[in-house]
């Protein structure tokens, strides 16, 4: 039997996949696979590639997952079909994420338009100007979060800001050693490893004005071309969090990831992670504990007007992560 007229052809089935992975993910370990046909994309997780364990390590491989899976939306909005979602579809598999089926023709105008920033993304840790982002950009980040079932929270004011901040830098100096020498293995094998050089950054100036909100993932390697420099000294924070915790919610915290980091890209706005604390049980727990929160805090984000753009990070062989059904 044929298949109706909006069912995905070959190059669509491989451009769809391409730019799901091309989403953001975790130290750039891309847990994730897919599967796709003429009917849709299915997201599915791929727990190999989750860096040592931490007490965020699933947690970050569901999140991950989610990013590549609004990515999947957003390909799909860009080709015009209009798109069924079923998340974490079979109850005996934990590693199927998503099942993404096509319905018809109409994909959603303000998904589709995102799409149009998935190449332009960067996860960006160099230093970004001082300059903040305006309050009215940060609304419609704050939205494109709630878009998803997540709330961006802002901290903007003290002593919020300050007691995060203390925590990241609590958890960067508290870091387990096997988590750094798993890094470490991350940044130096592989061709190309999973963050190159020029991905890292530089080597923030501990001169007393850095805030330590930029993650240092190479702290113990003297690697050529990295540099130092000086960071804004007052980043821009904001925790992404969800009402619930569990693999639902870390999913749609990853499809808020996803979403706002495209709306900020358009809007000229970088961000990187300062999730430190979140991989570490009772300091999450402290990231959270203000009245003021709104749930469970899934992501950190450094947000700004970068100086510097970085590459592309490198993505697997899309024979690593495709896999095609039907015809």
């Amino acid at each position: 039997m044929p298949y109706p007229d909006h069912a995905l052809d070959v190059p669509e089935q491989t451009a769809v996949a391409a730019a799901a992975a091309s989403a953001p993910s975790v130290l750039n370990s891309q847990p994730w696979l897919f599967t796709t046909g003429p009917q849709g994309v299915e997201v599915h997780a791929d727990p190999r590639r989750a860096p040592t364990a931490t007490a965020s390590a699933q947690r970050d491989v569901y999140l991950s997952c989610g990013a590549a899976l609004f990515t999947v939306r957003a390909a799909l909005a860009r080709l015009d079909r209009a798109v069924r979602v079923s998340v974490l579809p079979e109850a005996g598999d934990p590693l199927f994420v998503a099942r993404v089926t096509v319905t018809g023709d109409g994909g959603d105008p303000e998904t589709a338009a995102l799409y149009r920033w998935v190449g332009d993304r960067r996860t960006n840790r160099y230093p970004f100007r001082p300059e903040p982002v305006p309050a009215g950009v940060l609304a419609l980040l704050s939205g494109a979060a709630e878009h998803e079932g997540a709330t961006l929270r802002r901290l903007d004011a003290e002593p919020e800001y300050q007691r995060v901040l203390t925590l990241i830098r609590r958890a960067s100096l508290a870091e387990d050693d096997a988590v750094r020498e798993d890094r470490t293995d991350r940044l130096t094998t592989g061709v190309p490893p999973a963050v190159p050089v020029e991905n890292l950054g530089p080597v923030p100036r501990r001169d007393g004005t850095d805030s330590g909100a930029v993650r240092d993932l190479a702290p113990d390697l003297a690697l050529p071309g990295r540099g130092t420099a000086a960071f804004e000294p007052h980043p821009e924070l904001a925790v992404l969090e969800t009402a619930e915790d569990g693999p639902a919610s870390w999913v749609a915290a990853g499809q808020a990831l996803q979403r706002l980091l495209l709306e900020a890209t358009g809007h000229g706005i970088a961000a990187s992670f300062a999730n430190q604390p979140l991989e570490d049980a009772e300091l999450r727990e402290e990231v959270s504990s203000s009245a003021a929160h709104f749930g469970h805090p899934q992501m950190v984000l450094r947000m700004g007007y970068p100086l510097t753009r970085p590459p592309a990070a490198p993505r697997r062989p899309q024979h690593e992560v495709l896999r095609r059904v039907g015809r």
